[in-house]
């Protein structure tokens, strides 16, 4: 069955959880240092709070619902009942020989058990047949796909063949076989009927996957309707190759140029009067092996909602596989759908990746397919000014074309300009507006997105590919599962899912849809990368984009209950938070008001849904799991995101200003979840909790041993290899990515000169290794710098080194080591300039909250949740 669409997914209940866990849970509140250490999942963070609550287990897990899942894994295409337009006959031209597969899809709708026909044939240019070319391996399926489907296999034949079944069922019939053809140049002809010679509806065909010129007979039954020609083309492709339809034309008329490339293409033919219409086109790819094309021709387009867009925009934009962004949901059509000079609910703005060329048809009467051409400009919706990119019209894309409006053709001018978006534009809305060649305007501006680009990432090294297609994108260009086993795509929608390892093996697993390019509430809202886009607007790098998106959603949520939710959109996309909002929230200085719509949530959900709009925004990222002490807390989830843009925070490897620099790991922490947590808990007892944190792995796992004494533990992501929707029990060490020493074993940033600058998140603690002997300094300082955010003032504590190599001063069986903190408080003398003491010793760059020890933070006063700033570090002699 040529239907796709995934079924009910539901994952297996948790099992129960051994009782150890909660004597570790037990032993880590014993020997914590002054503040308990706890589970993000709990709901109450007080003192008095039970053992059996702070090692809180969620009782339940996350069901994707199943239209979640059937909107993000779209069908490609589905087996419906075909209306009053359908295919009657399909010719085929080949302009090689060879050998050629292909499947017709045909509807049977009596139920009278009449006998029926498939017509095939083989002719030369005069229509003469060529009894030299031979059909093979004919096989005919009745009701393909369903529980009382019959298969037939039928003989072989030469020139010319009429395969009449004795009886029939109402219902599909899939039609395969090999085409042999020792000549070029030869049209192989379908067509099924009924004894009566009544032609039955041919609505999908999958030609072979060769240069092919397609003519077919389209019937319009009864009255005018509006028609479309809708399809796929797919090649395993890098950005030079293609695969698309072309030359389309209808009753002799020319009414499109290639319009898409490697993906779906659906060209509005127009509305058609009751009769025979004569549909011919060409189907091309920059190679065949392996390609994939289908086709087919109804009165339904592919738009997943409203009206079906019956002819193309007059500023239209169009998909070219180079783009690589085939998977977000504005190009459901192959063009984008739904287009608008404004984000409002059911628009979908086409996104653009930096670095890369993108298409765009004009067609106006006043385009004359030779001299007389449009004039494009490119407007930054940030700023309103036009930017300078480059653009270019071939000339086989300046051509007159057409389309059928009230039965009659009516003529349109067409040109595809080709625009490229530099590598380093801003990421953000940008418009698109036309001009005639006397200066009036075509049509109305068009919002479109540039988001970022991984690709580069790739073919530099710096990331492998199948990372990207798990932890960013994937474009799925290595096949679509249509009907059988072409190329079907071996990422198992990886980039669309995340996941959470909950304590240590056997895991307990939580999948979490991040829906990043499809939507998957309801379809008239907005999406992700409508929010993503408005909240990165203007940024130009990974790590600003991802300030602003860490920022966003921590103002977005209020620390409470876990929502058990698989689907993370379901959060997020609520109570209709506009991207204009999201603008605003994603900058310092503003606050979500209860009236805005704050959610309830915990770092089960912080997350997976900063993943998930990471992602939307062009950025890998991925969901960390810590068994304990990351963070602060007993057990934790957080995102990390790919930075290529490092180093960002300074410092060396060695005690020595010539060693190289600490910062080179690419994969940052963005730790959303707010360290307050509910207010139920004194400041005083939250100098342990260091989430809502923007920071390099190595220094984030050194805060638990500085300030807690614990080293980091069962800290894991998802391997490239796993399947979101396979087993859930029984998840041992070798089914995830250990990311221990990178947390716990990461290098050490030593201070050895002035200028050290880095990053700091509201509840951050960044630590730095200093030794006063090598530095000769006597204090130290912290400033913040200019342009990298004011709405924190930093401040030190500096305590003593302690060797994560010596002995822990607890080292019980069943527990796990501590050794002795160095900054176990916040330092009652804690200033911007900082003494510092004879050896080595740890700096501790922080916020200071500002509030006594003895107070409750305010959930209402949330004015700089998700706060950064840049900071530098100064020796003082």
């Amino acid at each position: 069955m040529v239907d796709t669409s995934i079924s009910s997914t539901h994952i297996t209940p948790r099992h129960a959880r051994r009782a150890a866990r909660h004597g570790d849970a037990l032993a880590l509140l014993l020997l914590g240092a002054l503040a308990p250490v706890v589970g993000c999942a709990d709901d109450e963070l007080a003192l008095e709070t039970p053992v059996e609550t702070s090692a809180q287990e969620l009782v339940s897990i996350p069901t994707i619902p199943d239209e979640a899942l059937q909107k993000t894994l779209a069908p490609i295409r589905a087996l419906e009942v075909p209306g009053r337009v359908y295919m009657k006959s399909v010719e085929e031209t080949f302009s090689g020989s060879g050998t050629f597969s292909q499947v017709v899809h045909v509807y049977q709708p009596d139920a009278t058990g009449e006998r029926i026909r498939f017509e095939l044939a083989a002719r030369t240019a005069t229509g003469q047949v060529d009894t030299s070319h031979r059909f093979e391996s004919v096989k005919v399926t009745s009701r393909p796909g369903e529980a009382d489907q019959s298969e037939q296999t039928l003989w072989n034949s030469s020139g010319q063949q009429v395969y009449e079944l004795s009886s029939s069922r109402q219902g599909w019939y899939r039609f395969e076989f090999r085409y042999v053809a020792p000549n070029a140049g030869r049209t192989q002809s379908f067509k099924a009927t009924d004894v009566s010679g009544n032609s039955l509806k041919i609505v999908w065909v999958d030609p072979p996957s060769a240069a092919v010129q397609v003519r077919a007979k389209i019937a319009v039954d009864s009255s005018a309707s509006q028609v479309f020609f809708k399809g796929g083309a797919y090649r395993n492709t890098d950005p030079a190759q293609s695969a698309y339809a072309d030359n389309v034309k209808l009753n002799g008329n020319l009414l499109y140029r290639r319009g898409f490339d490697q993906g779906r293409y659906n060209f509005p033919l127009g509305q058609l009067n009751a009769a025979e219409h004569t549909l011919e086109f060409s189907l091309t790819a920059s190679g065949y092996d392996p390609a994939k094309f289908w086709f087919g021709v109804s009165e339904k387009s592919f738009a997943p909602t409203g009206p079906a867009k019956t002819s193309w925009d007059r500023v239209q934009f169009l998909y070219y596989g180079a783009m690589r962004t085939g998977d977000y949901d504005a190009w459901s059509e192959g063009v984008a759908f739904a287009q608008g000079p404004a984000v409002t609910n059911g628009v979908r703005p086409p996104p653009v990746r930096r670095g890369t060329t993108f298409s765009v048809a004009v067609e106006d009467s006043s385009l004359n397919g030779t001299t007389q051409n449009a004039t494009l400009r490119i407007i930054s919706d940030a700023t309103g000014a036009e930017v300078s990119w480059a653009k270019s019209l071939p000339s086989e894309y300046d051509y007159r074309g057409g389309i059928f409006a009230s039965g009659a053709f009516s003529s349109r001018n067409r040109e595809h300009w080709r625009i490229t978006a530099p590598s380093d534009a801003p990421v953000g809305r940008y418009l698109v507006r036309a001009f005639t060649p006397s200066g009036a305007r075509i049509g109305q501006d068009v919002v479109f997105y540039v988001i970022h680009n991984p690709y580069p990432l790739v073919t530099s090294g710096a990331i492998s590919k199948a990372e990207l297609e798990t932890y960013g994108y994937d474009e799925d260009e290595d096949g679509v599962n249509l009907n059988g086993g072409f190329g079907s795509d071996q990422d198992n929608i990886r980039d669309n899912f995340t996941v959470l390892y909950e304590w240590s093996p056997p895991y307990d697993v939580q999948r979490k849809l991040t829906a990043a390019f499809r939507r998957t509430t309801d379809e008239s809202k907005l999406s992700f990368l409508d929010h993503a886009v408005a909240a990165a607007q203007g940024t130009t790098s990974e790590f600003e984009t991802m300030r602003r998106l860490y920022r966003l959603v921590t103002q977005r949520y209020r620390y409470s209950q876990p929502t058990n939710l698989g689907d993370v959109s379901t959060i997020f996309l609520s109570d209709g938070l506009d991207p204009a909002e999201s603008l605003q929230y994603g900058k310092p200085n503003t606050q979500l008001s209860s009236d805005d719509g704050i959610n309830g949530v915990q770092c089960y959900d912080y997350a997976p849904v900063l993943a998930a709009i990471a992602r939307s925004a062009g950025v890998l990222s991925r969901v960390v799991s810590s068994n304990g002490n990351l963070g602060g807390w007993g057990n934790h989830f957080f995102t990390e995101a790919y930075i290529p843009s490092v180093p960002l925070h300074g410092g060396k490897r060695e005690n020595n200003s010539s060693s190289p620099n600490s910062d080179t790991d690419p994969w940052y922490v963005f730790d959303a979840t707010n360290p307050d947590a509910s207010g139920s808990t004194p400041y005083q007892f939250l100098w342990e909790r260091y989430s809502e944190a923007i920071g390099p792995r190595a220094q984030f796992g050194k805060a638990a041993f500085v300030l807690s004494g614990y080293k980091p533990r069962g800290t894991t992501t998802n391997t490239v290899t796993w399947d979101p929707l396979g087993p859930t029990t029984d998840i041992g060490e070798d089914d995830v990515l250990s990311l221990e020493a990178q947390y716990e074993s990461g290098p050490d940033f030593w201070i050895t000169q002035s200028g050290v600058t880095g990053f700091l998140g509201r509840g951050e603690k960044d630590v730095y290794r200093i030794s006063k002997a090598t530095t000769g300094a006597r204090a130290i300082s912290v400033r913040t710098l200019p342009g990298g955010g004011s709405t924190l003032q930093p401040k030190l504590c500096v305590g003593p080194y302690v060797d994560p190599n010596g002995p822990p001063v607890v080292n019980e069986p069943d527990m796990d080591p501590r050794w002795n903190a160095s900054v176990p408080v916040r330092c009652a003398d804690r200033a911007t300039t900082y003494p510092l003491p004879e050896g080595e010793s740890y700096v501790v760059v922080f916020h200071d909250h500002g509030q006594p020890d003895d107070a409750y933070p305010n959930s209402e006063d949330r004015l700089k949740l998700g706060d950064s700033v840049q900071y530098a570090l100064d020796l003082q002699f």
